[in-house]
């Protein structure tokens, strides 16, 4: 074979493998996941993964004869970390990123996000009133914190006689804290109750929170806002020194861990947030089934919002699986079923959700109204 007709051939077989990529990445849908993945915030971060992964297994990440590809992206709840791999995600030319698993780091995350651009952000958990009634790149299937979504448990603290209580907080995901604080004060001051005697952080050694407490006899309750495992280990700590108090705790360390981490010491905590982990819902049901069997543990409130996101990218790429035109489809479709009935997104991108007060009595989450 002359040398003329070897590099011809190379040419050929080059072009050809070259075409072969080209066609293949054209029918590869790229979704990127940034959240908290490592440390304290890692239960949060891996219960909302698995839930978009189930989604996406459900249809065997394929949709319209496309593969879809989820690059999985750690943000270790590092500002740094997270505005590197958002850029890294815009250099890739994903124009679907789902993420960040808290507010803090959402916050970020879209600071870096070009406005008017075809890069869009959906949160499945982020839920700070501050990125509500904002034409921009930004989803989520989470329920902005309200005023209005206090009242419920202003009047239920009102009826049982807390008027005084402490804020504990955890001052690493403040974009979240000071929302969350700021309008259940509203809230209770608006239905009769009193200012915050004090705002603690919990990151603070426990005994130091706990001889505060103990220093105020007016105290009815406390208003927890951390994760699972630093407010489960929190109360703990204080049934073991003998306080009880009324607790309420966020909805962000609400799931299985607390529960677990907690035992006997959390009963009587009080949460509110939109999540029935009793419902009887046949579409809820099955993902509580398929995702004990997937990952040998009970499904959080983050794990069905996980994939409940997932089901919305679904239901928009079968309408089109040009990502570009994600946030005009979302808006079209607006209204999605969710496992305890449907999420109606309005023009802004924010959904509205009812909801729940529950108390943990016997180790379980139980409605109370």
């Amino acid at each position: 074979m002359s040398r003329k007709i070897f590099v011809i051939i190379v040419i050929i077989i080059t072009f050809i493998l070259s075409l072969i990529y080209f066609f293949k990445k054209d029918q590869t849908i790229e979704i990127g996941f940034v959240g908290g993945l490592s440390g304290k915030y890692s239960n949060l971060g891996h219960s909302t993964l698995n839930g978009l992964i189930l989604a996406f297994e459900d249809i065997e990440y394929t949709v319209n004869g496309k593969k879809i590809r989820v690059d999985i992206k750690d943000d270790m709840q590092d500002e740094k970390v997270a505005k590197d791999i958002i850029n890294s995600f815009i250099d890739k030319k994903i124009n679907l990123i789902v993420g960040n698993t808290t507010s803090s780091m959402t916050k970020i995350s879209l600071l870096e996000i070009p406005k008017n651009s075809n890069i869009f952000l959906f949160s499945p958990t982020a839920s700070s009133g501050e990125f509500s009634k904002k034409d921009d790149n930004f989803f989520r299937v989470q329920g902005a914190l309200t005023k209005e979504k206090f009242n419920e448990l202003s009047n239920y603290f009102l009826e049982n006689n807390v008027l005084n209580m402490y804020a504990i907080y955890d001052e690493k995901n403040s974009n979240y804290v000071n929302n969350y604080m700021n309008n259940f004060e509203k809230s209770f001051l608006s239905k009769g109750g009193k200012p915050f005697l004090k705002k603690l952080k919990i990151n603070k050694d426990f005994s130091l929170i706990a001889d505060e407490i103990k220093s105020n006899n007016s105290i009815d309750g406390l208003f927890i806002i951390g994760n699972s495992l630093d407010s489960s280990r929190l109360i703990q700590y204080l049934k073991i020194k003998d306080i009880n108090k009324t607790i309420f705790v966020s909805g962000w360390a609400k799931g299985s861990e607390f529960l677990e981490d907690g035992g006997k010491a959390v009963n009587g905590t009080i949460f509110l947030d939109s999540f029935d982990e009793n419902s009887k819902d046949p579409s809820y049901l099955k993902f509580v089934n398929d995702y004990k069997q997937k990952f040998k543990t009970e499904p959080t409130i983050f794990s069905a919002q996980g994939y409940e996101a997932g089901k919305v990218i679904i239901e928009i790429l079968k309408k089109d699986d040009n990502l570009e035109n994600f946030k005009k489809n979302l808006l079209e479709i607006k209204e999605f079923k969710s496992l305890q009935g449907f999420i109606t997104f309005d023009e802004f991108g924010d959904i509205h959700r009812k909801q729940n007060l529950t108390i943990v009595k016997d180790n379980k989450f139980v409605k109370i109204k």
